[in-house]
């Protein structure tokens, strides 16, 4: 069992790294908005899972950076609202999670992928 949870969070580690986690995370970007566009709920539960890797390696369990990882709910709320034609709610949602994968991507170019 560890051994499975351990490839798992190296998996997540990778993907939330370098050129992956630039691919990862503007794949995200671009399935939330267009899941708002098409008013598609299962592009918003996509794009949660992609947001799951950066999300969940740079959040923490305690203190402020519990909203990051709480983030891809966010999104699922999002889905949630958009599946209950409720677009108000639909877009507030996932807006500070395209806004810290905006963020995370700009810092990623700006180390020179280095995470």
């Amino acid at each position: 069992m560890d051994a499975v949870i351990g490839t798992v969070l190296n998996t997540m580690i990778y993907l939330s790294k370098g050129i992956p986690g630039l691919v990862i995370s503007g794949l995200a970007i671009i399935l939330a908005f267009l899941a708002l566009i098409r008013k598609d709920n299962s592009l918003m539960i996509f794009a949660a899972l992609l947001a799951l890797p950066v999300t969940y390696i740079m959040g923490a369990w305690a203190g402020v950076l519990l909203i990051v990882r709480l983030m891809p709910l966010f999104l699922l709320a999002s889905a949630f609202f958009i599946s209950k034609n409720e677009p108000v709610f639909a877009w507030i949602f996932p807006v500070p999670v395209i806004g810290y994968l905006i963020y995370f991507t700009f810092n990623l170019v700006a180390t020179n992928f280095a995470g």
